[in-house]
């Protein structure tokens, strides 16, 4: 085989590769777009029920009262809201986001350390309480105790323990 052969089968063979990989990213892209319109989707119908909801609620309390004026705006809020998400254009938001976090690194990193505690304080707080709920397996509690919730327990200034009667 001669080296103008070989230099014309890779060249086929890159040339196909490329073909492959950019058919499969497109594939990916069009996949990705039609999840996230349905989670969009799902999402304006998710707010604008609540806004009816609030609307609806807004109805039960007398005319003119402050209950009913905030239920009023709160159901104008989330209409609002629906009204944004149907208009969202992911590919520009996603290009907007890009773009200001390569601007702000830092803002966009705090940012989302941020939220991250949000998210994980909000977790915690939603996490089941009563009588037989445990935090041992809490690692943001700050302590491990396998007393049960209610019992009252208290150390002396040695760590040594005794329960209070």
């Amino acid at each position: 085989m001669t080296d103008h052969t070989r230099q014309s089968t890779a060249e086929k063979m890159r040339s196909k590769i490329e073909d492959t990989a950019d058919n499969a990213a497109e594939h990916l892209r069009s996949e990705a777009t039609d999840a996230a319109d349905q989670v969009l989707d799902r999402a304006e119908d998710e707010t604008r029920q609540a806004a009816r909801a609030a609307d609806a609620a807004a109805d039960e309390f007398d005319s003119g009262t402050f209950q009913a004026q905030a239920a009023r705006q709160v159901a104008a809020g989330l209409e609002h809201v629906a009204a944004t998400i149907r208009d969202t254009d992911l590919r520009q938001t996603a290009n907007q986001v890009t773009r200001f976090a390569r601007e702000n690194p830092v803002v966009f990193l705090g940012g989302a350390a941020l939220i991250g505690f949000a998210a994980a304080r909000f977790m915690k707080s939603s996490k089941p309480r009563g009588r037989y709920a445990h935090d041992d397996d809490d690692p943001w509690s700050g302590h491990v105790t396998s007393t049960p919730l209610g019992a009252e327990h208290q150390t002396d200034r040695f760590g040594e323990g005794r329960s209070q009667s």
